[in-house]
């Protein structure tokens, strides 16, 4: 699994310019934050070795390089989860990739709630 982030974080590698300590993972309920992070890089998921594919409706599945708030940051417009049919390791390899990349801190979004 190491040999797979390695894979992917060197494929990055060249669209990370500085430090990017904030890592963000936008679910459904905040994935239109993306349109506020000041892009340098949407990288989409498809093109990153080993980086599963979001297949649940409304998520973009790209990954944003740049921005937010004067905190340069990593954020995933989207993701993909077990029930997908993905192995933990893969659910898990974009955040332990974050760590590698730099990132020390890390926010998770989701779209807990109700239906009306």
């Amino acid at each position: 699994m190491l040999d797979k982030i390695r894979e992917s974080s060197k494929y990055l590698a060249p669209f990370v310019k500085g430090e990017h300590t904030i890592g963000i993972i936008l679910g459904t309920g905040l994935g239109e934050l993306g349109k506020s992070i000041e892009i340098e890089h949407a990288i989409p998921y498809m093109a990153i070795p080993n980086f599963p594919v979001s297949t649940v409706q409304g998520h973009r599945g790209e990954l944003l390089i740049g921005s937010f708030g004067g905190k340069k940051v990593i954020a995933m417009q989207g993701r993909f989860h077990y029930y997908e049919g993905y192995s933990m390791q893969d659910v898990v390899l974009p955040t332990r990739l974050m760590k590698m990349m730099g990132a020390k801190v890390l926010f998770l979004t989701n779209a807990a709630g109700g239906i009306q």
